[in-house]
C-alpha cells in the first residue's frame, strides 16, 4: 500500500480493497496503523504517501480531503484580516478555497484569482468583483499558471495576497513542487503591499523542489498550534497560530 502511494499518489481505499481481496475495515485498520508509523497520510476515501516525488502533484480532489477542519479555521483566520472595499488575491489550492469561501460576509471587495474553483465559488456573490487571471491549467488541478498568468499580476496592485505553499522552511523560505506555479507566486507578492502565507503545520520544515520566496519577503505567516516549538522560534513574530482541533 505505502508503496503503490509512492509510485501514483493518491490512492482510493476502494482500490486496494478490490486488489487485494480485503474488506473495508481491514484496509482502515492498516491505514490507521501506516499513518500512525508516519507513512502514509489518510484523507476521506484515500490515503497519499507522505513524501511526493519533485514532479508530482496531488489532484484537486484529494487535497480537498486533507485536514479540511484546520484548512477552514485558517480559512476563516485569514479571511478575518480582509477589511471591507480591499483588493484581494489569493492563490491556487484548496487551503486558499477556504480563505475564499470566508470571504461572503466582507462588502465591497475587489478580488482576482488564478483558481478555476475558487473563480466558480466567488462568481456569484454580489459582493465580490471577480477577475480570474489567464494562462493555462497546470496538470491535474484547477489552477492556472505560465507567461500569460505572470503578466496579467504583474499589471495590477492589490492591498493583500494570500499564498499556499508546498514546503515551508525557515532558512529556505517558501517552495513548490511545480514549476510553473512559482514564476506565478512570485509575481503576487510584487503586487501586494501585504504578502500572508496561509498553511497547515504538515507543510512546515520541509523544503521542496522550486524555491519561492524566503521568509522576509511575507507580511505575516498563518498555521495551526502543531508547529514544533523550534518551528515557532524560527519565524518569529511573523507567525500567527490559530488554535484549532487537529486532525
Amino acid at each position: 500500500m505505502v508503496e503503490r502511494a509512492r509510485k501514483t499518489g493518491y490512492v482510493p481505499s476502494k482500490i486496494v480493497e478490490d486488489e487485494f481481496g480485503v474488506d473495508s475495515s481491514t484496509i482502515r485498520r492498516d491505514l490507521a496503523r501506516l499513518e500512525a508509523e508516519g507513512l502514509i497520510i489518510r484523507t476521506q476515501g484515500g490515503f497519499l504517501p507522505v513524501e511526493r516525488k519533485e514532479n508530482h502533484t496531488y489532484p484537486y480532489g484529494p487535497r480537498r480531503l486533507v485536514r479540511p477542519s484546520v484548512k477552514n479555521h485558517l480559512g476563516e483566520y485569514a479571511a478575518n484580516l480582509v477589511e471591507e472595499g480591499q483588493t484581494v488575491m489569493i492563490d491556487g489550492g484548496s487551503t486558499m478555497w477556504h480563505v475564499a469561501n470566508h470571504l461572503k460576509s466582507t462588502r465591497n471587495l475587489t478580488v482576482i484569482t488564478n483558481d478555476l474553483q475558487i473563480g466558480l465559488l466567488l462568481c456569484e456573490w454580489t459582493n465580490i468583483n471577480l477577475h480570474v487571471t489567464g494562462g493555462a491549467q497546470v496538470d491535474g488541478l484547477y489552477t492556472l499558471a505560465g507567461p500569460a498568468t505572470v503578466e496579467f499580476v504583474d499589471r495590477i496592485h492589490v492591498d493583500v495576497a494570500f499564498l499556499g505553499a508546498e514546503a515551508v522552511e525557515a532558512e529556505l523560505g517558501l517552495s513548490d513542487v511545480n514549476v510553473l506555479e512559482v514564476p506565478v507566486k512570485q509575481a503576487m507578492i510584487r503586487a501586494a503591499d501585504c504578502a500572508v502565507l496561509v498553511a497547515d503545520s504538515s507543510k512546515f520544515g520541509k523544503r521542496s523542489f522550486a524555491k519561492v520566496c524566503g521568509v522576509e519577503e511575507l507580511t505575516q505567516i498563518v498555521t495551526d498550534g502543531q508547529v514544533t516549538p523550534e518551528q515557532r522560534g524560527a519565524f518569529g513574530r511573523k507567525l500567527e497560530i490559530v488554535n484549532v482541533n487537529c486532525e
